[in-house]
């Protein structure tokens, strides 16, 4: 010990130092406390309940008390009621007050801006008036990997300078390997003391009664509770008949712990493999004599209510219960204890599992996960300190809970008291049967939703390869983009942030407090100079952020629910850019991890229309970030090929020059061909199924259903021109009329929309006793009766004055509602004459509008003034402009069009399955008639 360091110690006065330990979980506080007094009187292993050590150093009496730890990146509203009331017990151990407070941080661990607050918030607990008596102590756990306390302030950031700032600036580092001495730390604690007058921090009198007193009501509360499981348990146990075979599902949040639960349960080694349950897992094994079943379960954020989880993890929470057939005989709720349970998460612990059913709780069991962070705290504590929303939860189980450490290699005894309160269970239910069973017709139900929705996930992805590899094979006609721009676009809470910094490879926007202004960063991404724009929520998408070689990614948080109005919010901040945008605009999907096994094409089709109809708007580009694993940069790779496949379109007519104007026009009329096309072909297998319908199917109430669906999604109004070139309405009064079978017609909205279900409408309640009216309802006009005087039959418009009228009436009416009826008994021909002339006139009015304007002729003579030229010259040139304008507007006219024309595609496609599934319902009907 140097000479200067002992004559400090030697000024010590002859009265006791007290020192209390603050820090997160692992920080090294108790490495600390045994260093201060010079021995191993601190355990390393985390607890919830103070400690309390005392020592003589260097002839001077010291207290020590250790305080339970807080998980790092947690904020003090999520810490649990247990540790938060024990940090305020600790001012009590040491009375009548401590000295010092020294708070651990941990080195080789980020301190980040969640860190800093978790600090702020937990010393906070204490009061304000507490930071004047603490001191930062930096724990390295390496020699040779260290650096004075004051030069890690400088390198740490503005959270670590702010901690530093906030205790005064008195920092000190600790080696806790190789024989660390105390004696310079003992100094400075020494110094802090004498800065403050050798006065003590105290807490208000009052405050530290209402905490003892709410500690002994917590301690009664639950002795009560134990004895009352005890009697419930003595109970059962009479009753109670051995059983070989047990049936178990596994329910609870993310990170809960369900998949620890279940190897301790069936006696397996813990797993190393992080990866989230995506999909129900089934466990088989002996156990004490039984055959047990486990199925684990996909969890659910714990503060998202049921509406926000996605549709795939709900669904697959119910289908676990068909894993386990004839049923399971208990549901095992896996709460962990290690943090707070609030109110919110009771909430979404509710709604989750009546998901299943609101009977489920006469068999549901409350099993308590990381029961080695209790230490000697007991559950019936935890419970009772919790409060309210746990107590309910507890109460709700009837009084059914368990406590389970998976960490112990010593889990024998903790599974065979947990089997035994199964069979207790199974005893109690066993009026209503042995088994909660999954009824037959939602079994059924989810079959078919599953079988679906991997026929159109591989339908997707197929597509998805195939734009692909055209895109490819244009891109080799290009060099490779030495810059590129990228725009995340989304709303709060997606992930934007993480994307970026995932992008990158690197930190370089904060994830921790919400995206207020834009902020760009630049990197190298494989030899390619990559900006990286990260916008607030809600912004609007203007030229001015966006460059020739600029690709614009809609980030969607993939593990949260996607609505109607997430998709219109996105759909709103794009607006302001026009269609043009949608060619340079593709979906990145946040929080890959959620995934697990399953593939982002399932998970598109299971979320439904919203996000369906979003990623088509994207012209089928999508593409999934991990943001907690980077790996080697394989993804961020394939983000980048994908966006640059993204923008050979853009390049190529960049290259053409002027000609890409007339490109994207011919493009439109291949859009307008095609969609022609998908209209006849629709009639013609709508005309053959009628054929191919039993004559008894009319007759049936399955087929006479047959003309009363329709499955197409309402559109959403956005045209600023008013004109709508194919609404829906129409299409399904084109089905209506072929072949003289008659469909109510109605725009359904996107929740009804195939193939998840289609809407049976009753023609009763549609058409008038008497008169044949129809009950019309279009995307851009109000209900609507049509009587028998207004109808116009196609057989009418092969009258030419009749036909050239009708199409001028639509052509001033901008739109089709004129024409929204039943069609009589047309043929299919005049039907199909019909719509060739429809699509003939849509083009020749786009295309007129388009042609730039003949200049007036020129009267004057050869003797007019040069005056006179200059201005028709320049008369000219004006002429030209207005020319250019004008194609402009109606070149983005008509790839709004064509993107509708897309949408419509897909509509029909979906309702021809209806039909044809209808069919051959029909068929089958019969058959089993015969």
């Amino acid at each position: 010990m140097e000479t200067s360091e002992l004559s400090a110690l030697d000024g010590w006065c002859s009265s006791q130092l007290k020192i209390v330990l603050l820090g997160g979980r692992n920080s090294g506080k108790n490495s600390v406390g045994n260093l201060i007094l010079g021995k191993e009187e601190f355990v390393t292993r985390e607890r919830t309940s103070c400690s309390r050590r005392l020592g003589v150093v260097a002839g001077r009496w010291l207290t020590v008390v250790d305080t339970p730890g807080w998980w790092c990146d947690f904020s003090a509203q999520d810490t649990s009621e247990l540790v938060k009331r024990e940090i305020i017990s600790s001012v009590s151990l040491c009375s009548p007050g401590p000295h010092v407070f020294l708070i651990t941080v941990k080195a080789s661990s980020a301190f980040s801006e969640t860190r800093r607050r978790a600090v702020e918030e937990h010393v906070a607990l204490l009061g304000e008036r507490v930071w004047r008596h603490c001191m930062v102590v930096f724990t390295y756990g390496d020699r040779f990997e260290h650096s004075e306390a004051e030069e890690f302030v400088e390198r740490g950031g503005k959270a670590l300078r702010w901690l530093s700032d906030k205790c005064g600036q008195r920092c000190h580092r600790v080696i806790l390997s190789g024989g660390a001495e105390a004696t310079e730390l003992l100094v400075k604690i020494q110094n802090l003391v004498t800065e403050n007058g050798s006065r003590v921090f105290e807490m208000q009198e009052n405050i530290l009664q209402a905490t003892a007193e709410e500690k002994r009501r917590v301690e009664e509360r639950a002795q009560l509770r134990f004895i009352r499981m005890k009697q419930q348990r003595s109970l059962m146990r009479e009753r109670i008949r051995p059983v070989t075979d047990i049936r178990i599902v596994l329910l609870g949040a993310k990170g809960s712990g369900k998949t620890s639960a279940l190897n301790t349960i069936l006696g397996r080694e813990s797993s190393q493999q992080s990866n989230r349950t995506a999909q129900c897992v089934v466990g088989k094994g002996v156990v004490f004599g039984r055959q047990v079943t486990v199925v684990d379960t996909p969890g659910w954020w714990m503060n998202y209510f049921c509406n926000e989880t996605p549709v795939f993890d709900q669904r697959e929470m119910v289908w676990g219960l068909s894993l386990c057939p004839p049923g399971p005989h208990i549901f095992l709720l896996v709460i962990r204890v290690d943090r707070a349970f609030t109110e919110t998460y009771r909430r979404a612990v509710r709604e989750h599992l009546e998901l299943i059913s609101e009977r489920i709780w006469n068999r549901v069991l409350l099993l308590f996960s990381f029961g080695d962070w209790l230490g000697g705290t007991t559950i019936e504590q935890h419970i009772e300190s919790e409060g309210e929303p746990l107590r309910w939860l507890v109460e709700r189980c009837g009084n059914r809970y368990h406590i389970l450490n998976s960490k112990t290699k010593e889990g024998g005894f903790q599974v065979r008291e947990l089997i035994g309160k199964i069979e207790e269970t199974m005893m109690t239910g066993s009026s209503s049967g042995w088994h909660y069973e999954i009824e037959k017709r939602v079994l059924e139900q989810l079959e078919g939703w599953m079988k679906q929705e991997k026929e159109r996930a591989k339908e997707r992805l197929m597509r998805k390869e195939q734009q692909r590899q055209m895109a490819k094979s244009q891109l080799e006609k290009l060099n490779s983009l030495p810059e590129m721009r990228i725009v995340l676009i989304g709303g709060w809470k997606t992930g934007k942030s993480s994307c970026g910094n995932t992008i990158l490879n690197r930190k370089s926007f904060d994830t921790n407090i919400q995206t207020t202004s834009c902020n760009e960063k630049r990197g190298e991404i494989g030899g390619k100079v990559v900006s990286v724009l990260d916008t607030p929520g809600r912004l609007s998408v203007t030229s001015d952020l966006l460059t020739t070689s600029c690709a614009i990614l809609l980030v969607v948080n993939i593990s949260a629910s996607f609505k109607d109005t997430h998709r219109e919010a996105l759909e709103e901040q794009l607006e302001a850019g026009g269609g043009r945008l949608w060619r340079k605009t593709a979906v990145l999907f946040s929080h890959g991890d959620w995934l697990g096994d399953t593939s982002i094409e399932r998970r598109i089709e299971s979320e439904g229309a919203p996000l369906q109809r979003l990623v088509e708007m994207c012209g089928n580009r999508y593409h999934v970030l991990d943001n907690k694993h980077w790996g080697d940069g394989a993804q961020v790779k394939e983000l980048m090929e994908l966006t640059e496949e993204m923008l050979v379109g853009e390049r190529l007519d960049v290259l053409q020059g002027g000609d890409h104007m007339w490109k994207s026009v011919s493009s439109a009329r291949d859009a307008l061909t095609l969609c022609k096309k998908d209209i006849k072909e629709l009639i013609r297998r709508r005309h053959q199924l009628s054929h191919d319908l039993p004559e008894s199917a009319a007759s049936t109430p399955n087929c006479s259903d047959a003309a009363q669906i329709v499955a197409l999604p309402a559109h959403r109004a956005r045209r600023r021109t008013g004109f709508t070139i194919v609404d829906v309405s129409y299409i399904a009064s084109v089905l209506s009329g072929a072949q003289g079978l008659r469909w109510p017609a109605i725009n359904l909205p996107v929740r009804f929309s195939a193939p998840y279900s289609h809407l049976r409408l009753n023609s009763e309640s549609l058409m008038h006793p008497t008169q044949q009216t129809m009950l019309l309802v279009s995307s851009q006009a109000q209900p609507k009766i049509l009587a028998e005087e207004d109808i116009i039959s196609v057989h009418s418009l092969s009258h030419p004055a009749l036909r050239e009228r009708t199409l001028r009436r639509l052509s001033e009416s901008r739109g089709l509602q004129a024409l929204i009826d039943q069609w009589g008994n047309s043929s299919l021909e005049e039907l199909e004459a019909f719509i060739d002339s429809y699509f003939e006139m849509v083009w020749e009015e786009t295309m007129e509008s388009c042609q730039p304007a003949e200049p007036d002729c020129v009267t004057a003579g050869p003797n007019a003034a040069v005056g006179e030229a200059a201005e028709e010259e320049e008369k000219e040139e004006k002429e030209v402009l207005s020319s250019i304008d004008r194609k402009l507007s109606k070149l983005e006219l008509l790839e709004e069009i064509r993107s509708d024309l897309t949408e419509l595609k897909q509509s029909l496609e979906s309702s021809w399955r209806a039909i044809q599934e209808l069919g051959d319902k029909s068929k089958q009907d019969q058959d089993n008639t015969c």
